[in-house]
């Protein structure tokens, strides 16, 4: 496996890909309308990149996540289903790793409320990640016709969890 990331261009064809295991992936309330993902594609942003995740010459998935001075942030991160169980989540989690030299945080779903949640929390704790349950943590709604959804932060190297907090609801949720 030769797993590599490509930061996503406007003129990728890999965005149909990208678009298909971003809504397969990841229920209403926890996606960012795909007209923004795109938009920020497009045009750049100084925070915001999105990553196709590439075995060879075959997309596999996506990365969205955010650099921020004080950390990095993973919005977004999806193997395709025909892809998964292979290793290559593991493999694509350490590419992204590589590339950011600050602290780097997420959020998971709550234990107990999505079959996979802990899959996934077990996942990022085996790549240095350390799960925070006693810190209240609300993702706000992307729009106003979506819901606010409980989640937990995790952090991978020392970041203070309220600046965390604050960082995401302003910048990536706009949230204030």
């Amino acid at each position: 496996m030769n797993i590599t990331l490509t930061k996503a261009h406007g003129t990728d064809i890999g965005l149909d890909h990208f678009r298909k295991v971003y809504f397969e992936a990841f229920p209403d309330d926890e996606r960012r309308p795909w007209d923004d993902i795109t938009d920020k594609i497009h045009n750049g942003h100084d925070m915001f990149s999105a990553y196709m995740i590439m075995n060879g010459d075959n997309p596999v998935g996506f990365i969205t996540a955010w650099q921020f001075p004080e950390a990095a942030y993973i919005e977004h991160f999806a193997i395709d289903r025909t892809y998964r169980q292979h290793g290559l989540g593991a493999l694509a989690i350490d590419a992204f790793l590589s590339l950011v030299s600050t602290p780097v945080v997420l959020e998971v779903e709550l234990p107990g409320t999505d079959p996979m949640a802990e899959r996934r929390i077990d996942f990022y704790r085996r790549h240095g990640f350390t799960a925070h349950h006693g810190f209240k943590y609300i993702q706000p709604p992307y729009t106003a016709e979506l819901k606010e959804v409980p989640m937990m932060l995790m952090t991978r190297g020392d970041i203070d969890l309220d600046k965390a907090r604050r960082l995401l609801h302003h910048f990536v949720y706009e949230a204030i």
